[in-house]
């Protein structure tokens, strides 16, 4: 999966913090280096020259040997003396040879002058240098095994890393506040449009005084006021038109109830008269569901809402639609809810008439409590709804089969869902085990203590 926002931000803020402290840990580290190590080779160099000085003198004096002049001089700690005089190596360690350590510095001794170079002989590495002494004719060597100027690099670059790894946390840990902080405007704006999706519009973004993000919450505001207007229109057009139409149905209606009466019609006429009530009743009730429809839409009236025993709920829902002599098996005995009572029963009903419609007729209908929510089950006979279908029949108009054609106004489900939406529960299709299928509402119990 590719990382999201956050993380990607966050990584870059490490990543660039990690380089940054790199290149300065580099940078301080090559000049210090650079620094120590011109100190150690003055420090030894200066050494060397007071320790030359002692040797000469000692080498002056008549009768001393070159090892009693070594033996009179006392050189620092780590370092070692060594001598050539006339052919001859002269040492204070018996260690290694002086003769390989001062490779590099010999000639430049042999020419007069006094030398300074480094050897990777010793470990650590240590610092020769080599001063010519042409009065007592020889040539004065010191090696000074730099161990403190390795120890003190050792300890500095420890240092480093570990100030560069802090610097990389501290450096995600910015780039996560920061990319926290950037995308709370948008986590907003998802909770916001969250909340509209599910039928909330009246969800508004708090106004904000950032220049940058009140461009956002002022399109983001007027988008929702234009879409909430548009949605009022269409409510209210499709609730004009079907009060509209109530005036010439009643008129289509009564028309032809006399014609039904009448006596004098050939058979073809009666069955053209019969089509025509068919018709004309399912116009009715596709009219009927619209004006449902848009009353929903318009929003639950609150005052209406009264805690309802479930079981009443079910055993009027079954009577209402033509199923009272169906059990009703309950597992939440006394269980109430809060809802419009002639809402949720109409939502019931279209439920019950689903099943008898298009499900090749009703089989069960159960109720469990289920925690803090109620499960209503209506369960069918039929051959079930396909999985890829069982979200969309809850759209307007939609159709997944049924065993009696044209019969419904596709309206009924929509209905269903609309209702339990604003009742705070949720509804969802399902197969049952040994075929048909299952339409589970979900509803909220009630709260005595928070109802009153």
């Amino acid at each position: 999966m590719r990382p999201g926002l956050r993380a990607s931000v966050t990584a870059t803020f490490a990543l660039g913090a990690l380089l940054l402290s790199v290149a300065l840990s580099v940078g301080t580290y090559v000049s210090a280096r650079q620094l120590l190590v011109e100190q150690r080779e003055r420090t030894a160099l200066r050494q060397a020259y007071a320790d030359a000085a002692l040797v000469r003198d000692g080498l002056a004096t008549a009768g001393t040997s070159v090892s009693e002049a070594l033996g009179a001089v006392a050189p620092p700690a780590g370092a070692s003396m060594h001598v050539y005089r006339r052919g001859q190596w002269f040492s204070s360690t018996l260690d290694q040879s002086g003769e390989a350590l001062t490779a590099g510095v010999r000639p430049t001794v042999d020419e007069g002058s006094a030398s300074l170079a480094w050897t990777d002989r010793t470990d650590p590495h240590a610092v020769v240098v080599g001063i010519p002494l042409p009065s007592v004719d020889a040539q004065y060597f010191e090696i000074a095994v730099a161990d403190e100027l390795q120890a003190t690099l050792h300890t500095l670059a420890l240092a480093l890393a570990v100030g560069a790894a802090l610097t990389t946390l501290a450096g995600a840990a910015l780039g996560r506040t920061a990319s926290g902080r950037l995308l709370s405007p948008l986590r907003e704006v998802s909770r916001a449009a969250t909340d509209i999706s599910a039928g909330d519009l009246h969800r508004r973004l708090a106004g904000s005084d950032d220049p940058d993000l009140s461009v956002l919450v002022d399109s983001f505001n007027h988008m929702v006021d234009d879409l909430h207007d548009r949605i009022e229109r269409d409510a209210r057009f499709a609730a004009d038109v079907s009060h509209e139409l109530r005036t010439p149905l009643t008129t289509l209606t009564t028309s032809l109830a006399l014609l039904q009466r009448a006596r004098d019609l050939s058979p073809q006429s009666q069955r053209a008269v019969g089509l025509m009530a068919d018709e004309l009743a399912r116009f009715r009730r596709a009219l009927e569901d619209l004006l449902a429809l848009g009353r929903l839409e318009a929003g639950i009236d609150e005052s209406a809402l009264s805690p309802t025993a479930v079981d009443d709920l079910v055993r009027h829902a079954l009577a209402t639609g033509g199923a009272e002599g169906l059990d009703v098996r309950s597992d939440g005995s006394g269980a109430q809810v809060l809802v419009d009572r002639p809402q949720m029963v109409r939502a019931l009903v279209n439920l019950v008439r689903n099943a008898e419609l298009h499900g090749g007729g009703l089989a069960s209908v159960r109720t469990e409590v289920r925690g803090d929510h109620v499960d209503i089950t209506v369960r069918d006979t039929g051959p079930g709804v396909p999985p890829d279908e069982r979200e969309r029949i809850f759209e307007r108009f939609a159709r997944a089969g049924g065993t009696k054609v044209g019969t419904g106004s596709g309206l009924g489900l929509s209905i269903v869902a609309e209702t339990v939406r604003r009742h705070g529960g949720t509804v969802r299709c399902a197969g049952a085990d040994g075929g048909g299928a299952e339409f589970v509402v979900r509803l909220p119990l009630s709260r005595p203590e928070v109802d009153r």
